[in-house]
């Protein structure tokens, strides 16, 4: 019978009799963090996808109106019953009506922004939905290659 070796898994194969796993004990620990560890990856995916839709909001920030644009934030996640929340926020009482603000009163047509625009953060989500999916596949994947190559 032929024995055959797999370098890559670390797998040694004699024709389906016997199947000896090399760092079967460390492959066990992977296998029994991988939940908390593809859970914390997706977690660190989400904050950075946070992290590049607030740059893109503050770049359409009206920044003549005082500290708004420093105020956004992205806060730290939340995972609950298998749900991971990432929360993305400015931090002024008036970012909210700053963010809301299309049109002034009827008789007076809309707003315009010297800079940045209003729906600023919505905007940026709604252009960081396209391709959201892939890229958070990506970023976790090569986390856990990484992980791996250690």
């Amino acid at each position: 019978m032929g024995v055959y070796w797999c370098p890559d898994s670390g797998v040694l194969v004699s024709k389906g009799i016997n199947i000896e796993w090399d760092g079967l004990d460390e492959f066990q620990k992977f296998l029994k963090e991988t939940p908390g560890i593809v859970r914390r990856d997706v977690e660190a995916g989400l904050v950075q996808e946070g992290e590049n839709i607030m740059g893109v909001s503050k770049q359409r920030t009206p920044v003549d109106l005082g500290p708004l644009k420093a105020s956004g934030h992205v806060k730290l996640p939340k995972t609950k019953r298998g749900e991971t929340d990432v929360t993305l926020a400015y931090g002024t009482d008036y970012a909210l009506a700053v963010h809301e603000r299309v049109s002034r009163p009827v008789t007076s047509g809309p707003v315009f922004h010297r800079v940045g625009q209003a729906k600023f953060l919505e905007s940026a989500m709604k252009d960081a939905a396209r391709g959201f999916g892939a890229r958070m596949k990506r970023r976790v994947l090569d986390r856990l290659i990484r992980r791996r190559a250690r």
